[in-house]
């Protein structure tokens, strides 16, 4: 046999790795048929909690999983840079499938160093969302960043984007390519701290005040899984503002009340915005849209993340 197997469990989905007699490691993709694989004798390993679903407060089904690296008993897996790939590349696999464009930059840049060890292996997980992913990282988040930061993503996006530098600016690149594209981007909400929205409510926390010892197994489950219900119904608006007066180009997200939503009083309110670079480039693609169909995607500690379809 030339190649060994290494295969990686997300969730529902199973993705295989190969590692050849020289050492070389490639990716063969996703799993077809799963149901026949026979790992009763791989060596099974956790892989890096450096993303876990524990850390969200909400989060879509496709990422509420936890990796799993599962290794064939004649692969060897010691060299250090080969394990520190395996252990971390699960979760960017997941963020990849689920298509969520901003979760698989930072996985990417937490484990950046990581990663570039492995730099054509990477590109060729990332390539299906790596404009999306530029995009997010370099205009959707509070924490500026310039191109030149981040060479192997932008190499992969730029065929994407059939962008040439001496020809436009990356920023006309992807208002052409959201013009001749329907593109999904997750992005972060920014400035809510200047709004009333809140995305925590007192009412769900509280959910499992009274359980007794003996329930709580059995209404865990339920208690997860109605509140998952509960925010994955919430209704989020993502619009234009042209009246604006500080921005013409600002995009606003609005959302509805959680507590006020579980008390039957229905209406949205003011969560945040787009961030003004980001919208600036999605308002020239496409000037004449008012309105984008959007959804919430996850809550952690810091951030409210939607997926908006441009």
């Amino acid at each position: 046999m030339l190649e060994k197997q290494i295969l990686i469990n997300c969730g529902k989905n199973w993705f295989e790795f190969s590692k050849s007699r020289t050492g070389q490691l490639d990716y063969c993709g996703k799993v077809e048929n799963p149901l026949r694989l026979n790992i009763e004798d791989y060596q099974k390993l956790a892989s890096s909690a450096y993303f876990s679903p524990s850390y969200y407060v909400f989060l879509q089904d496709e990422l509420n999983c936890t990796p799993r690296i599962y290794v064939s008993p004649e692969t060897d897996v010691s060299d250090k840079d080969t394990f520190d790939f395996l252990l971390h590349v699960g979760a960017l696999l997941c963020a990849v499938e689920a298509k969520d464009s901003l979760l698989a930059g930072e996985l990417y840049l937490r484990r950046k160093k990581s990663f570039d060890k492995f730099a054509r292996l990477t590109q060729f997980i990332i390539e299906p969302v790596s404009a999306e992913i530029l995009f997010s990282l370099l205009f959707g988040r509070l924490y500026d960043m310039e191109e030149n930061e981040i060479p192997l993503v932008l190499d992969v996006a730029k065929k994407k984007l059939a962008y040439h530098r001496e020809a436009e600016s990356l920023e006309q690149a992807f208002a052409r390519y959201f013009k001749e594209n329907k593109v999904c981007l997750t992005l972060p909400v920014v400035g809510m701290n200047y709004h009333s929205w809140s995305p925590y409510s007192d009412i769900l926390d509280g959910l499992a005040e009274n359980l007794k010892a003996e329930d709580l197994l059995g209404q865990a489950e339920k208690i997860r899984k109605a509140k998952h219900d509960f925010y994955s119904s919430l209704e989020i608006a993502v619009q234009a503002e042209p009246y604006n007066p500080a921005d013409e180009n600002a995009v606003a997200v609005m959302a509805e009340s959680l507590d006020a939503k579980i008390a039957g009083n229905p209406g949205l309110e003011k969560a945040g915005y787009i961030r003004a670079t980001a919208a600036k480039i999605i308002r020239a693609a496409k000037p004449e849209k008012m309105s984008f169909k959007a959804e919430l995607l996850r809550i952690d500690c810091r951030n409210v993340v939607i997926k908006i379809e441009i």
